[in-house]
């Protein structure tokens, strides 16, 4: 199987003390060390099953937003533990890290002994050199989709590109998302979304800003009245992820859709590739923290 190692190089560099190639990067300290510390929980804890070095990584206060988990980390690592004895043989592999400041995103899959692939993207909050905080969502990859791409493969966020601007990216990317409140105006996509190069990984659309155009024209034409709140923004490099909120307003009581849209950027500011996890929310939950809540930070 030919995937992304599931250490980034610049994780390698520190932790092999060469900080030459981080310090070209143009992400902070902070950022970089956010990246070490989450990487290095996948990689040890979940990769390689080092369940012992577990506090290493998870500080003793631990807020859990995930739904399927309780707070605190005698949660996670009872979880944890389960999962990786229930299925000895499951393959945990990194594809992406977006971070910024003490947040970090994990983009990875869980491949099981039957072949099923469930893809997660995580987000976790730093504090003091410990993961204080998480949130996610997950889906299992279908047997067949509209595009020849999978949900999690491509390139990792490009930190060493001066030419971007993620004040701009991360405003381009919200105005895509809320165009699905008015998909009659669709000036967010022809304008921020290449005509020549977008790489679908969803898996029920095709590649190409037409197809988009044509599924939002659809919802317009079908009078879908959708509503986008965003969580939270994590921008880096020229990639950015959006966890957001969408809810149907023709549906009574809709709990709404849980999302993780991540978005890559050209070096002109167009949106070249696109991955994102949807996750129907139920309204039950192990713990009692807001699905969509983050701190005022």
């Amino acid at each position: 199987m030919n995937f992304k190692s599931t250490i980034t190089a610049i994780s390698l560099a520190l932790l092999a003390g060469n900080t030459a190639s981080a310090d070209m990067s143009t992400i902070s300290d902070e950022t970089n060390n956010s990246i070490r510390l989450a990487e290095g929980f996948y990689e040890d804890v979940l990769v390689y099953r080092n369940l012992n070095n577990f506090d290493k990584y998870v500080g003793e206060i631990y807020i859990q937003h995930a739904t399927a988990y309780g707070d605190g980390p005698a949660e996670l690592i009872s979880a944890v533990a389960k999962e990786l004895t229930a299925d000895p043989n499951v393959e945990v592999t990194l594809y992406r890290t977006i971070a910024e400041g003490s947040y970090v995103a994990i983009h990875s899959v869980w491949k099981t002994s039957d072949g099923s692939e469930y893809v997660y993207v995580d987000i976790w909050r730093e504090e003091d050199g410990k993961l204080v905080e998480h949130w996610d969502h997950y889906q299992q990859a279908p047997a067949e989709a509209a595009n020849a791409n999978t949900m999690y493969q491509g390139p990792d966020a490009d930190i060493y590109s001066a030419t971007q601007d993620i004040e701009r990216n991360r405003a381009r990317a919200i105005a895509v998302l809320k165009t699905f409140e008015n998909p009659a105006d669709a000036s967010a996509v022809t304008d921020y979304i290449s005509d020549t190069t977008y790489i679908q990984h969803n898996p029920l659309v095709e590649d190409g800003r037409d197809a988009l155009l044509g599924y939002l024209d659809l919802l317009a034409k079908s009078d879908v009245q959708l509503k986008t709140d965003i969580a939270k923004t994590i921008a880096m490099g020229d990639m950015v992820l959006v966890h957001s909120k969408q809810t149907d307003l023709n549906k009574e009581g809709d709990l709404g859709i849980g999302y993780m849209d991540i978005f890559r950027f050209d070096d002109n500011g167009q949106i070249v590739e696109h991955w994102d996890i949807a996750e129907a929310q139920t309204g039950e939950s192990a713990n009692d923290n807001d699905v969509f809540g983050y701190p005022n930070d």
